[in-house]
């Protein structure tokens, strides 16, 4: 019997774990060309079921997700490095990841996913050499109300064939790296309510594929780097709640092929020059929502 793109929810309690994983050992014998699986942690502390996933070489989707008020703490996530190699998806939801070694490991992973999870010291303890070519098919990296992400560390940046780089809620981030431009194949970057990021990297301007930049709810970014003239490729520009932002630099009449500016009202007024020097520019301004546009100023 085969089964192909099932989902299958293992739920592990410490107390019950003797109980239940010979159980759900059974159940996964029996599925050994499952393509999805959601792995549900209902405790604060949480071992990969290794005897379970090593039977599981044709998994390509893997949920890892914690149920708990506090994110629950990954115990054994080595195993998935071991035994899940064809993994293209792997998706952390309220969990603690206390390392990225065995991620690092995945060669054949395209997208990854952080949400609502507790990263920041595996991610800036986590080093690797120059000519180290980790996590070569990756095209998508999320990061999604990570609370202790402060900073993304240079290595993100050799991430060669990275197209979709999307850090959203994370409201401590205040810096990205200064070698950014190195995503040489990057189309979209999304850093919406990221509320303490202060700038763009002036390397932005090297990034020749980017068509798609959301900045929506920036609300300390005061100004835009001169590189960002450079974007030959950006199509779209959403930044509306840039509450911050005082004026354009000169250079954002040299992007040629924006097509669509999304703003408020308030930021519009900086884009009144700009729309009759680049052909084809629409500027289309959103309501404001003033009382959220507190909340956020109030929780920055």
């Amino acid at each position: 019997m085969k089964f192909f793109h099932t989902q299958l929810h293992l739920n592990v309690d410490d107390d019950l774990e003797d109980k239940l994983l010979p159980a759900s050992c059974t159940t996964v014998g029996f599925n050994r060309n499952l393509e999805e699986l959601t792995l549900e942690a209902t405790s604060q502390n949480y071992s990969i079921p290794e005897e379970s996933i090593n039977r599981m070489g044709q998994l390509k989707v893997l949920t890892i997700k914690g149920n708990c008020d506090h994110p629950s703490k990954l115990h054994n996530l080595s195993s998935i490095a071991s035994c899940l190699s064809n993994l293209t998806t792997l998706r952390f939801e309220h969990v603690s990841v206390p390392s990225l070694q065995p991620v690092f490991a995945l060669r054949n992973l395209k997208q990854l996913s952080f949400v609502m999870c507790e990263i920041g010291d595996a991610f800036m303890s986590f080093t690797t050499e120059s000519n180290y070519n980790m996590l070569p098919n990756l095209a998508h990296l999320e990061f999604d109300m990570c609370y202790d992400l402060k900073q993304l560390p240079s290595w993100i940046c050799k991430l060669a064939h990275l197209q979709k780089l999307s850090i959203t809620n994370c409201h401590e981030l205040d810096a990205l790296p200064k070698g950014l431009g190195g995503l040489s194949n990057l189309e979209s970057l999304s850093l919406h309510c990221c509320t303490k990021l202060q700038e763009l990297p002036d390397s932005i301007g090297s990034l020749r594929s980017l068509s798609y930049i959301d900045l929506s709810d920036c609300l300390s970014i005061s100004v835009l780097p001169e590189e960002i003239g450079e974007l030959c490729g950006l199509r779209m520009l959403k930044m509306n709640g840039c509450t911050g932002l005082q004026e354009l630099p000169l250079s954002a009449t040299e992007l040629s092929q924006l097509e669509e500016v999304i703003c408020d009202e308030e930021t519009s007024y900086l884009w009144v020059d700009i729309e009759s020097d680049v052909h084809n520019l629409k500027i289309n301004v959103v309501e404001d929502d003033r009382l959220d546009t507190f909340m956020k100023i109030v929780l920055h």
